[in-house]
């Protein structure tokens, strides 16, 4: 079983495409493939141009370093989808998909249909499921009510995010990190374990988690 991190970024469409049912287009995937034990064999990246935008907004621009030059000649979703499918299907192997939230998969879901992209037979594990949200999986095994953000989830963990967030690659593998330490039991006794017993109730009906408000890290 191999396992794969994804990771999106998105620019918001151009106003006078909003009646398209869709609000944004993705224009880079990144993504990181770990064997059964974890450590990356494989990555992924490529920016995509947008269609219904001639144009990064500045929000987007200074978030993820993305300008227009560098996605102008970039493949198009349709290319750029089925070169991410061509390498998730290029192992033989069973493979597992993993977005930090389910806001990636929705996203692909939307533009699937917006561009009409045809899924084959093969393809169909990849884009007809949902991929597994590992942000949800993290938060129910620590026993967070609200989502945690990907930062605090790295710090709890002790990981150092390495490059820049926002980066499609670079946040693929700080979360394929965090997903090594979440999912090897010797690495998560050592720190999360600690966080996860915190967290459960106490007698007294109340826990680490009850105590603070972490509605500041939360993601939308």
């Amino acid at each position: 079983m191999k396992h794969i991190v994804v990771d999106l970024e998105m620019n918001k469409i151009g106003k006078e495409h909003r009646n398209i049912g869709c609000t944004m287009e993705t224009i880079e995937i990144g993504a990181i493939m770990l064997d059964e034990n974890f450590q990356e064999i494989s990555s992924f990246r490529t920016y995509v141009k947008p269609e219904y935008n001639t144009r990064i907004t500045s929000i987007v621009r200074d978030l993820t370093g993305i300008t227009y030059d560098m996605v102008i000649n970039a493949p198009k979703f349709n290319e750029a989808l089925k070169m991410f499918s061509n390498w998730c299907l290029g192992v033989d192997d069973d493979i597992k998909i993993y977005a930090w939230s389910n806001n990636d998969y929705k996203q692909v879901s939307k533009e699937l249909i917006l561009k009409k992209y045809d899924i084959s037979t093969t393809e169909s594990k990849i884009f007809s499921n949902e991929w597994n949200d590992f942000q949800e999986e993290f938060d129910t095994e620590l026993g967070f009510d609200k989502q945690v953000s990907l930062s605090l989830a790295l710090d709890m963990a002790g990981i150092n995010f390495l490059g820049r967030e926002h980066s499609a690659l670079d946040d693929a593998r700080n979360t394929a990190k965090l997903f090594h330490v979440f999912k090897d039991r010797e690495l998560f006794d050592t720190t999360l374990s600690k966080i996860a017993e915190a967290m459960r109730p106490t007698d007294f009906g109340t826990s680490l988690g009850s105590l603070f408000d972490l509605s500041s890290f939360a993601v939308a």
